[in-house]
């Protein structure tokens, strides 16, 4: 009788442990998502042992462009988890992004597992649309004598028009802009921000916010919209989110100085700078507007 108490006994306290893990770990989620983001980091820290922490640590080194320190947490939970797609997103992504940051030696290097992370995250998961947007940009950007390839880049991106119109168009927009069809690239920024006016719920994550916006300034197109695209995105930055929200205030004050209110791209550009005061985009844009 009394092994079987201490058996009990045993029983609870684990359960207890586990229940203290997982509320820390939801303490720590609403400190993330409440933009806490060294204090979300320090109580993850305590639970690495914990596949969610470890994601979690992952994500908030890549907001910070810890990429090496980022890519360390996603390779370990490919290990512990080869067949989840989400996992070898994120850590092709990384590593995506620390070729783009490093050396042409270290883009050479990173390729070839670039890609099998991103082609296995698309292939795990019929339904990844970011996996695919990152592998139309890949095919897109690198020389075919390293394997780069249009047609396989247009092959993910049609594969996006059963997902989600938003991300067809763009991934289509891409396409033609890397090849420098400057046209036929403003008219699928255009079909892409109709589709998001029309569809608001195809806006599946905050970073489509960004994008639209800065089609919207750059191809001065659907201004309003973009203006509402950009406040959207800012509203909602977090830690997923891979540009600061000083490149949003650039893109409304480039909107707003485009319809010739003065006033309030001024207001916008001073934002920017405020976040990032050596921004040399948001310093040249300072003086177009000067000049209004």
């Amino acid at each position: 009788m009394l092994t079987n108490f201490k058996y009990i006994i045993g029983f609870f306290y684990l359960f207890s442990v586990g229940l203290m893990a997982q509320t820390s770990l939801k303490n720590a989620e609403n400190l993330l998502n409440n933009g806490e983001i060294d204090k979300a980091r320090e109580v993850f820290l305590q639970h690495k042992e914990q596949p969610k922490s470890i994601e979690y640590l992952g994500d908030i080194a890549c907001f910070n462009k810890n990429w090496d320190e980022a890519i360390e947490y996603y390779e370990t939970l490919v290990e512990l988890d080869a067949g989840n797609a989400m996992y070898n997103f994120k850590l092709g992504g990384a590593m995506g992004m620390k070729a783009y940051y490093g050396s042409k030696f270290q883009a050479a290097l990173l390729l070839g597992d670039i890609k099998e992370y991103l082609k296995k995250a698309a292939e795990l998961d019929p339904k990844h649309k970011e996996a695919r947007r990152a592998l139309v940009e890949l095919y897109m950007q690198i020389p075919s004598m390293l394997g780069g390839s249009k047609t396989i880049a247009e092959s993910y991106a049609s594969d996006l028009d059963r997902l989600n119109e938003v991300d067809a168009f763009l991934a289509d927009a891409y396409i033609y802009k890397i090849q420098d069809y400057k046209d036929l690239a403003k008219n699928k920024y255009n079909d892409a921000l109709r589709a998001a006016v029309r569809k608001p719920e195809l806006v599946s994550r905050n970073y489509l916010n960004y994008e639209l916006g800065e089609a919207s300034a750059i191809f001065e197109i659907q201004l309003d919209a973009g203006k509402t695209f950009l406040n959207e995105y800012i509203a909602n930055y977090g830690y997923r989110d891979l540009k600061s929200p000083a490149w949003a205030y650039l893109r409304l004050a480039q909107i707003e100085r485009v319809q010739n209110n003065q006033k309030a791209a001024l207001s916008h550009i001073e934002k920017s700078l405020e976040l990032d005061p050596g921004f040399d985009k948001a310093l040249i844009e300072k003086q177009k507007i000067q000049r209004l």
